[in-house]
């Protein structure tokens, strides 16, 4: 079994959940994680005491080494929830972690609904409804909505008597009522809207008339193009556009605001790095995922060499970030980017694509150039309160730095094996290049060499077999 650390004590807090089925009940913090792998495992801890004497007698239950370097002032670190994570991952895939009630409806409550597993997001739950009618991915609109077609999906292949023209909420009702599933208020929200409960409500009704009540949900994306539009789905509805002073709204990556996020998440690199756009993306993009999709018992291999690869469902995804253009606010330019998107070292790409293939989740837009240089100031003198010495350039230029960063789609590509690869190789697709060496540590040294990486020419992988999905983010001009 391969397990693949969190990156950030928010991330670890997230899979605790996912693992452990806990609903959420304002914020995920580290205490309300602790006490879920409790109840999960059906143990007797009082919660009046400390986080770390808890986590070291769930760890013992767990049968997990509790080392003194996991504590910071009664605390659990991003180590010590590691090690609880990963011995919940181990007792999650030998069926020892009971899965608490969480996002099931509480009507559900009979023994004809005992086995069902609740999705834990809308996002999840949308999907596996349209998995049962063989109907293609789906993604929520404007505000977290479920389209009206899953609805209508589901009654022209299990109810086809309903009459479909019916509100999106009387059609619930309606579905709920033929598959004799509970149906009440808590399963609508305002604005014609089916809340998380009524879609869980309308998700066992539908599997329990399959005869797929309790069926393995990871299997359910099915191929490897489905599962990569729900994932892009899901991190498209994690960020929303925002009012701008200039009358528009869009989604923008502020510098200062991202990195200030990494650093409260324990992200150790990324606020210290030109490219923090990439780290930021990420980071936030592995929370979102966790937190919007159930984990899968049996995950595929996420590590090869020093290479791991950031998320994983059935399939395995890296999040990449990719800059398209430049825009320079003060003079008013706009410069096209590079066309081509770097990837990851060779040897591990081709090693994982041999085994199993491997995806990635691209967000591609607008890097906003620090034209006044207010950025890179702040940013050094960031890095000095860390502790953090800026290291020299190779080629004794500093590079231009990003202010903000505005994605503009998220896309999905995917090498199903070794054949795809040379294929995409021999269209021109993927290239290989030798990336510069590392900063040096001090002047007058040269840094360490790279290994050679693989390079995605994006404008050509969109027209290719390569492509499986693309959503944009709205955005509204001034």
């Amino acid at each position: 079994m391969f397990f693949l650390p969190a990156a950030t004590v928010a991330e670890a807090v997230t899979r605790i959940f996912s693992l452990t089925g806990a609903a959420e009940a304002g914020t995920r913090g580290e205490k309300r994680a602790i006490v879920a792998l409790r109840d999960a495992l059906g143990l007797d801890i009082d919660v009046a005491r400390t986080n770390a004497r808890m986590a070291q007698q769930i760890a013992e239950v767990l049968r997990v080494e509790w080392r003194p370097s996991y504590e910071e002032l009664n605390r659990v670190n991003l180590d010590g929830l590691n090690a609880l994570l990963e011995g919940a991952t181990d007792a999650y895939h030998e069926n020892s972690l009971r899965r608490l009630a969480g996002q099931r409806p509480g009507r559900l409550s009979g023994p004809e609904w005992l086995a069902f597993q609740p999705a834990q997001s809308k996002i999840e739950a949308v999907n596996r409804i349209s998995a049962l009618t063989n109907s293609g991915p789906e993604w929520l609109g404007p505000g977290s909505k479920e389209h009206k077609r899953v609805l209508v999906n589901l009654a022209n292949s299990l109810a086809p008597e309903l009459d479909t023209r019916l509100s999106k909420t009387k059609l619930g009702a309606a579905l709920a009522n033929a598959f004799d599933a509970p149906w009440s208020a808590e399963c609508e929200s305002t604005g014609e809207t089916i809340s998380l409960v009524g879609l869980n409500t309308l998700l066992a009704g539908a599997e329990r008339r399959l005869g797929k009540l309790g069926s393995d949900r990871a299997m359910l994306l099915g191929t490897p193009e489905e599962e990569g539009k729900a994932l892009a789905a899901a991190l498209l509805d994690a960020w929303r556009a925002s009012a701008h002073p200039d009358g528009s709204k869009r989604v923008i990556w502020d510098a200062r605001k991202c990195i200030h996020w990494m650093l409260d998440q324990g992200v150790t690199e990324g606020p210290n790095q030109n490219e923090w756009q990439g780290f930021y993306w990420e980071s936030r993009g592995r929370a979102v995922l966790n937190a919007a999709f159930t984990p899968n018992p049996s995950p595929p291999r996420t590590r090869y060499g020093n290479t791991a690869f950031d998320y994983s469902l059935r399939y395995v995804w890296d999040l990449k970030a990719h800059t398209e253009a430049w825009r320079y606010p003060v003079s008013g330019r706009t410069l096209t980017g590079q066309g081509v998107a770097p990837l990851n070292d060779q040897e591990s790409m081709s090693a994982c694509i041999e085994d199993q293939g491997l995806g990635f989740l691209m967000a591609g837009g607008v890097a906003v150039a620090d034209e006044d240089e207010t950025f890179v100031e702040w940013h050094r003198q960031f890095k000095a309160a860390q502790g953090v010495k800026s290291k020299p350039s190779n080629s004794g230029r500093s590079r231009q730095r990003k202010a903000a960063f505005e994605p503009h789609h998220v896309e999905a590509f995917y090498f199903h094996n070794l054949p795809a690869l040379e294929a995409a190789k021999a269209a021109g697709q993927v290239t290989g290049f030798q990336q510069g060496k590392q900063a040096p540590d001090e002047e007058g040294t040269e840094g360490r060499a790279r290994r050679p990486k693989y390079n995605l020419s994006v404008p050509k992988a969109r027209g290719s077999l390569l492509a499986v999905a693309r959503f944009d983010w709205p955005r509204v001009e001034s």
